[in-house]
């Protein structure tokens, strides 16, 4: 048997099986795209076979298209995972129950360029939407005592080191929401992504933000006492809303004469609004200096 027999007979069953294990929803048609991008691969393996089909060594053009069928496999199970719920071509939802034994939710979020939209709470710990034709997130969740820990991680839409990219142009990736109740440890990982955060209905407790090259919308509560937000970002636009019944304290000190104007007053080198003790919610903010742009208003 030829090497360019025995290649071809490999791909025709390897198709055969992805397509039974596809209709049986144990793989999803994420690996259909995953396989076009790895199709260059497939071309260096038939230039080896080529090479090497007339030598000594001609075991070597066998063995490139064995290498080929158990890639393809291997490729279909890390690009499917978790059936048609996971499909880049399908939205798709997260739910993470209510528990009554939970009293804080910790939540991490690695957005690898993904735009992000949180709008409301609501009665689940975390509640997510994830848009057709993008990259579902690989999603752990678990609950230790009386905390519960969820971390999202986005599956990067770049391959062969950027060299292909995958870039359907909608708005919005991503959708969020937290539990009303419980309160809530947010960590946010992004670069080159929009961000806009409504936390105004989410008893928010600390949040940490590290985004370069990304417009950020935060719009701030009063649900707890106290709110600690650190935010760091390269060369990203920053928008801040705040509720006028809060004390905020912001340290950052590129941004002295604009707080200065907003009627902030410098107290020990950070910048705190009048009355700042006295309120029932107090906000403590640590600014990057080197934000692209920096405003804050309060309603």
């Amino acid at each position: 048997m030829s090497p360019a027999r025995f290649r071809w007979g490999l791909v025709l069953v390897l198709l055969g099986v992805l397509l039974l294990l596809q209709n049986a929803n144990i793989l999803n048609s994420n690996f259909w795209a995953d396989l076009l991008i790895w199709f260059p691969v497939v071309l260096i393996a038939v230039g080896v076979e080529k090479i090497f089909a007339k030598s000594k060594v001609k075991f070597i053009s066998y063995l490139t298209s064995v290498g080929l069928f158990v890639g393809g496999l291997a490729i279909a199970f890390v690009g499917s995972y978790g059936g048609e719920e996971t499909s880049f071509f399908n939205q798709t939802s997260f739910e993470f129950e209510s528990d009554p034994n939970v009293q804080q939710l910790n939540v991490v979020l690695d957005l690898n360029g993904t735009d992000l939209t949180i709008r409301d709470s609501g009665p689940d710990l975390v509640y997510g939407e994830f848009d057709e034709f993008t990259r579902k997130p690989r999603i752990d969740s678990d609950i230790d005592g009386k905390v519960a820990n969820v971390k999202l991680a986005s599956r990067s839409g770049s391959f062969l080191g950027g060299a292909i990219h995958i870039n359907t142009g909608d708005p919005q990736d991503w959708s969020l929401r937290f539990s009303r109740d419980v309160p809530l440890e947010l960590e946010c990982n992004s670069s080159e992504s929009d961000l806009h955060l409504n936390m105004s209905t989410t008893p928010l407790r600390r949040l940490k933000l590290n985004t370069d090259d990304a417009r950020v919308y935060l719009k701030l509560g009063d649900l707890f006492p106290l709110v600690d937000i650190d935010i760091t970002g390269e060369d990203s636009d920053l928008r801040l809303r705040i509720p006028q019944t809060v004390g905020v304290r912001i340290l950052g000190d590129d941004y002295q004469s604009y707080l200065t104007n907003l009627g902030f007053v410098e107290d020990d080198g950070r910048f705190v609004t009048e009355g700042y003790d006295t309120t029932k919610t107090r906000i403590d903010i640590k600014l990057d200096n080197n934000l692209e742009s920096f405003s804050v208003d309060f309603f």
